[in-house]
């Protein structure tokens, strides 16, 4: 299910509410007046797996000491132009409801401009011309962890073969088919904004060279591999000669 299966006009933002950890929630439905776990905001980050992968910029974070280690962070490049602009406008749809609802969810009418300093996007532009645009998604790695799939190999029609892959391999580089959800928008004391949580990321690892060619060779330079016994056959019958 891509990104542009999520109607961003029809999304229903809910009344502030806590949650278990006593920070300020608000839960965002695809369907207007449910509170269904299957209405959430859920989708696909590239439109299939031959279309827009997307590449791990760092791999997973590594969390510091006295940090929530069960819930780490991947950031990921976009490459898809209708996920971008998904994620911009779902970007504009939660600055212009808490405008809009200000007075309930910040308890005090707030300028416009104070709020949009204090949302922090999903969309992340790129820090220099030749970069592409980010967005972090989430990876638990505690209780009902992040679903990782590792390719393993691709036959010739197409077809996947995978085996069950681990949050170490989440390296740099790697490229990524990534399903995400959120359950809405979540608040800090000078911050508030959306967190996308991956629940299945399906991962083609880097494919390290070895031997010769690990080598970088200037592109007029023809490589032969010749066989042991055709070599030493060679030097004979340069001796008796």
């Amino acid at each position: 299910m891509f990104c542009t299966s999520v109607d961003i006009n029809a999304l229903e933002y809910k009344p502030p509410t806590s949650n278990r950890s006593g920070g300020k929630v608000v839960h965002v439905s695809t369907v207007l007046g449910s509170s269904d776990w299957k209405d959430r905001i859920r989708f696909q980050m590239s439109e299939d797996d031959k279309t827009n992968l997307q590449e791990a910029v760092w791999g997973l974070s590594t969390p510091l000491a006295g940090q929530d280690a069960s819930r780490r962070t991947l950031e990921l490049s976009i490459e898809s132009p209708q996920l971008g602009q998904f994620l911009q406008e779902l970007d504009a749809s939660n600055l212009k409801t808490a405008v809009a609802q200000a007075p309930d969810w910040f308890r005090k009418s707030v300028d416009p401009g104070a709020i949009a300093n204090m949302y922090v996007p999903l969309h992340k532009p790129p820090s220099k011309p030749d970069l592409k645009p980010t967005v972090r998604v989430k990876v638990k790695c505690g209780d009902y962890p992040t679903n990782i799939f590792l390719v393993q190999d691709v036959d010739e029609k197409g077809n996947l073969s995978y085996v069950k892959g681990t949050p170490d391999d989440l390296t740099r580089k790697v490229r990524c088919l990534v399903m995400v959800e959120t359950v809405g928008l979540w608040f800090m004391s000078r911050q508030f904004g959306m967190s996308l949580t991956a629940t299945d990321i399906l991962v083609w690892p880097n494919r390290r060279s070895t031997g010769i060619d690990a080598f970088t060779m200037s592109a007029s330079t023809t490589l032969q591999k010749n066989s042991i016994s055709q070599t030493a056959s060679e030097e004979m019958d340069a001796e008796f000669m």
